[in-house]
């Protein structure tokens, strides 16, 4: 149905440029899809290559360490029982200091004892001797703690972090690895700076840029070529249409028989022997035209004076039946009412008195929308506060039976010119509405305030995301069918703040759906 609508009343022209922005919008469609599967294997990719770069890396620290380990290892079996502790500790670090591997200050060996004093770092000579194990990088990580708790497991470990890289005097991320020396309670370790990667990974984006404007280039030069091939074509068969419908049209003008055989295309061959079979009949009807439209008047009279008669027993029903409803409505209310100021609240009775007022609510929604063009309502200064504060009253069991809370956030003694019936239609249709699409177990907001000199009415429930918002007020629409009720609620109150210059904003997202009225 929406694509008979969408070619209604079009010219072929017009039909002609909706093709070719659809071969446009497919074009663009698949160009998107192959750029984003081009782009998620470059992501792919360069992930691939941190990855690796990161495991080579500590395959290599590791190396360093359990080498150094070794030496120390080596150097103490070797001298233990010739030279002190001191004297063993500064040869070793004497040695250790030489073990660089990097010209650029990094790849060095260093070590800490178990309580966290610096034994030995060749970068930061000044720390020598110092205990930092309470030393945090800049997010918090106690960095020289951590190295010596991961070395006395079995195999050491790693640990990443934040540390001055000396080349550049600048905070960057690092990992290293640590294994301790029992003999000593020593934490022995050498790290890596990891943001050398960014070099390994411009090339790769180098040649990703080059190939998506490669790719985009035979895209726009394909477009060209099919574009260009369309607008031939459409100027060819528009040649040919234009000279079947001049020559249909002279033949209308002329009164002449269509003659098919001069027509190019099957389907203006089915037009012209319809209009040729319309142009006999109508010179058939014209011969005794007077005496059909005499027939014809007789009964459109008769049917109009009984679509007349119909319409108004249709409005006289109505009218009977809404005020049938409404009086036994009203009884079964006040009767719940003295029962539970006699005997007290009853469950039971207050699913019933939930069920009538919802009833009560669709039979004041019809009531209104028989009566609004034939009476007037006066606008009066009303207290909003009141009004508002009684009107939830009044849903409270409808809300306690559909197990939601109604919260009310309501300013006193605001006041507006308004009528008091358009103002509860507004009020009631829109609580009935957050009640009936709300989860279980949630929340109705009510907030009435002042804002200046505008009167602010937001209600927000918890419920499905509205999926249209522009259909909520047509007439007869219900975002949810399941749900019941006849459609009416919304468009009552669209009309209501149409006349009355009272703005409604609705906004639904993440589950929570606000409709706001703003009275100037």
């Amino acid at each position: 149905m929406k694509i008979e609508r969408l070619f209604k009343n079009k010219s072929i022209n017009h039909i002609h440029k909706i093709s070719l922005a659809f071969i446009a919008l497919l074009t663009v469609l698949f160009t998107s899809i192959l750029l984003y599967n081009t782009y998620l294997e470059y992501k792919t990719e360069i992930k691939q290559i941190e990855n690796n770069y990161v495991e080579k890396q500590k395959n290599f620290i590791k190396n360093e360490t359990l080498r150094a380990l070794r030496y120390i290892e080596y150097k103490y079996n070797k001298n233990n029982n010739i030279k002190s502790e001191k004297e063993l500790t500064l040869e070793i670090v004497d040695a250790i200091e030489q073990m660089r591997n990097k010209g650029d200050g990094t790849g060095y060996i260093f070590i800490y004892d178990f309580n966290g004093i610096n034994i030995a770092d060749p970068i930061l000579k000044q720390n020598a001797g110092k205990n930092l194990i309470d030393f945090t990088d800049k997010n918090g990580k106690k960095v020289i703690k951590e190295l010596i708790d991961i070395s006395k497991q079995d195999n050491g470990g790693y640990v990443e972090y934040i540390w001055n890289k000396p080349i550049t005097n600048v905070m960057s991320p690092k990992i290293s690895y640590a294994i301790s020396f029992n003999k000593l309670n020593w934490m022995i370790g050498t790290g890596v700076y990891l943001d050398n990667i960014q070099d390994v990974l411009v090339q790769k984006k180098e040649d990703y840029k080059n190939k998506i404007i490669k790719f985009i280039t035979q895209i726009l030069i394909f477009s060209i070529i099919l574009f260009s091939i369309s607008i031939l074509v459409y100027k060819y068969f528009t040649t040919i249409i234009s000279d079947d419908l001049r020559f249909i049209q002279n033949s209308l003008s002329s009164l002449d028989t269509i003659d098919n055989n001069m027509l190019s295309f099957l389907e203006f061959k089915f037009i012209s022997k319809y209009i040729n079979d319309m142009r006999n009949e109508l010179q058939d009807l014209n011969r005794n035209l007077e005496d059909k439209v005499i027939q014809r008047t007789k009964k459109l009279k008769k049917s109009e004076e009984f679509s007349k008669d119909l319409v108004k027993k249709q409005n006289q029903f109505i009218t009977t039946s809404i005020h049938e409803i409404n009086t036994p409505l009203s009884i079964i209310i006040t009767n719940i009412d003295l029962f539970k100021l006699k005997f007290g609240e009853n469950k039971y009775l207050s699913k019933i008195e939930a069920g009538a007022k919802v009833i009560h609510n669709s039979y004041n929604d019809l009531s209104y929308t028989i009566k609004k063009e034939r009476i007037e309502y006066p606008k009066r200064l009303l207290s909003f506060s009141k009004i508002l504060e009684d009107r939830i009253d009044f849903f409270d069991q409808v809300a306690i039976g559909n197990r939601i809370n109604i919260v009310a956030n309501m300013e006193e003694k605001v006041s507006i010119q308004f009528n008091e019936t358009e103002l509860q239609r507004i009020i009631d249709n829109s609580i009935s509405n957050a009640i009936k699409y709300s989860y279980v177990n949630s929340e109705v907001i009510i907030n009435l305030s002042r804002e200046g000199s505008k009167t602010v009415l937001k209600i927000t429930n918890t419920g499905d995301t509205i999926i249209d918002v522009n259909k909520l007020f047509k007439k007869y629409y219900r975002e949810n069918k399941s749900r019941g009720g006849f459609g009416l609620g919304l468009s009552i109150i669209e009309s209501i703040c149409k006349v009355n210059n009272v703005k409604i904003d609705v906004s639904s997202k993440n589950c929570k759906t606000t409709f706001k009225y703003t009275w100037s």
